[in-house]
């Protein structure tokens, strides 16, 4: 009996599962330790997001024509999403104040690790399951 393969969710849906599913936890936490869940956690949510999108996207349509050409995006993006991070990281320490920011900080540091280790685990599952030639 031929064994059935499932194709991967598209990076897009894939990602938005991702997000409600991290949101959910992100508010599950804050609502558990009696912290205000607000726009600016749903902005780190919509950044990460978006970011995580825009970088899949753009990494999956390389990976199986041009095999190089996909290691060089995948650690392309990696820097991209780490300066974004730093950039992001500094602004919310910088604009907020202290208790705000150094919470804020940390959730972004929590779910940008989290979104690095989905789109990692989502590009190594992916290419795993190229035919080969």
């Amino acid at each position: 009996m031929a064994q059935a393969t499932r194709r991967p969710l598209p990076s897009i849906p894939a990602v938005a599962l991702f997000t409600v599913a991290a949101g959910g936890a992100t508010y599950a936490v804050y609502a558990l330790a009696h912290w205000a869940f607000g726009t600016r956690e749903l902005g780190v949510l919509l950044f990460l997001g978006g970011l995580t999108t825009l970088l899949l996207s753009w990494q999956e349509r390389a990976m199986a024509h041009d095999p190089r050409g996909f290691m060089l995006r995948f650690m392309t993006g990696l820097v991209i999403k780490l300066i974004a991070g730093l950039f992001a990281i500094a602004a919310i320490l910088f604009l907020l104040p202290r208790g705000q920011g150094v919470r804020l900080a940390l959730t972004f540091a929590v779910l940008y690790l989290a979104y690095l280790a989905f789109s990692t685990m989502r590009l190594t599952l992916r290419s795993r399951n190229l035919p080969r030639a």
